[in-house]
């Protein structure tokens, strides 16, 4: 097995494949954002996320290519190639702002849905998203929790909107009507995302965790083997990729205006 693994570049193919899987779902989600009707703080800290996992793959092309290109196959650290240790700070680095991003994106969404035509009127917030970015934890699991309870939250909202607009259809004059119209419209927003953000959020914390399992194992030694760095290495980068391409192909394919 050893010399079928210093031979041929099993892993890496195995990666090319992923990564080959993961890159036309997110190229598709980053050029179809513009064309669906979403407030613009939200679209930027979609957009964001969106550019982090694209960013992602770019990287684990470029890890890929440190075994590839010198015809390394088991590589023995991540000094072997000397500039490998840049692309896995790099590719932890973005791994760590899109965690950002999710806990930024279910804070929005909530928000959106306490005063909704005045947040609606709001526009871009630049400087509250970049305070936002720079004083966010990224605890996953507060993701997760967040993004549970904003859509709780929002469910909650748009079904006292809907009760609310039914009681007073013939009381009130046309101005508030079409604010009600206005807030239904920006809660079904907020409603849409979340409930596919959810699934997003409990996804990317399993494959984190997954894959901070496999650094774990190789940074521990629990495993006693030449060739333990290159399967870890490549557990890692193969489950950030699939990451990246099963939360794109989700968002593209439950979000109502994305999948039309």
């Amino acid at each position: 097995f050893n010399v079928i693994l210093r031979t041929y570049p099993i892993v890496q193919l195995l990666h090319i494949c992923i990564v080959s899987l993961a890159l036309p779902p997110v190229v598709i989600l980053l050029s179809q954002l513009s064309k669906i009707a979403l407030h613009d703080n939200c679209k930027f800290l979609i957009f964001a996320w969106a550019s982090a996992f694209l960013a992602c793959v770019v990287m684990h092309c470029a890890y890929i290519a440190c075994d590839l290109i010198p015809g390394n196959y088991l590589p023995q650290n991540n000094h072997h190639p000397h500039n490998r240790w840049i692309i896995e700070y790099s590719n932890n680095a973005l791994y760590l702002f899109f965690s950002i991003q999710e806990l930024l994106l279910s804070l929005e969404r909530a928000l959106s849905c306490v005063s909704p035509v005045a947040y609606h009127n709001k526009g871009l917030s630049k400087n509250n998203i970049a305070i936002a970015c720079c004083f966010s934890n990224t605890i996953d699991i507060l993701s997760l929790v967040c993004l549970s309870a904003t859509s709780y939250y929002v469910s909650r909202r748009k079904k006292h909107i809907i009760h609310s607009s039914l009681i007073e259809k013939y009381q009130v004059r046309i101005e508030h009507v079409q604010v009600q119209i206005l807030s239904l419209f920006k809660i079904k927003e907020a409603f849409d995302i979340t409930r596919v953000m959810l699934p997003c959020g409990a996804i990317s914390l399993f494959m984190k965790v997954s894959s901070s399992m496999a650094a774990w194992v190789y940074a521990l030694d629990m495993i006693e083997s030449k060739y333990m760095f290159t399967l870890t290495g490549g557990a890692y980068f193969i489950i950030e990729s699939l990451n990246c391409m099963i939360c794109s192909t989700i968002l593209l394919t439950k979000h109502e205006g994305l999948r039309k």
